[in-house]
């Protein structure tokens, strides 16, 4: 009895939990990067080949991304001396459930089965020189279920990644 206790205890403290971001550098800082603290968003359509697939998660990360660069000691400038592009990727994966329970009468065994969904995503972070020389790269993968606080989710991936950017000096 203890055991089951103690299983449904960490069960419970693992779907409240908020899952971590999975931070992987790409291309690390080069020599370029180090003295530039202007940068420049680059709009997703020019990272992107097509139509940008989540419209409104993209809305969310550009003052986002801004946010945490200018928390960086990076400054927003027309003149840019960084280029920043971003994209985002969501899969998203069926779950399906089946819960057999006891038989409600003689008739035979209910199953019930509930159909969710898990969505992960990946922002792409990429700084480059106004030439086009990328001068760092990295990305950061995390859950973005459930719904409803996949906001909140996706604003922890965007601080975890622009945290791995060097500092502006």
């Amino acid at each position: 009895m203890r055991l089951f206790l103690v299983l449904l205890l960490c069960l419970a403290l693992a779907t409240c939990s908020t899952p971590i971001p999975q931070v992987h550098i790409l291309q690390p800082a080069t020599a370029g990067l180090a003295g530039r603290s202007s940068f420049q968003l680059i709009s997703p359509e020019q990272a992107v080949d097509g139509e940008l697939p989540y419209p409104q998660r993209y809305a969310q990360l550009g003052p986002l991304i801004r946010q945490a660069l200018e928390e960086r000691g990076y400054r927003d400038a027309n003149d840019a001396q960084v280029r920043v592009y971003y994209w985002l990727a969501v899969s998203d994966q069926p779950l399906e459930f089946k819960v057999n329970q006891a038989p409600p009468s003689p008739l035979g065994p209910y199953q019930a089965i509930h159909r969710l969904h898990d969505e992960t995503g990946t922002l792409r972070l990429r700084l480059t020189d106004p030439a086009g020389q990328v001068l760092w790269e990295g990305l950061a993968s995390t859950g973005l279920s459930p719904s409803w606080d996949s906001a909140e989710l996706l604003e922890s991936a965007v601080r975890a990644l622009v945290a791995q950017v060097p500092a502006a000096r």
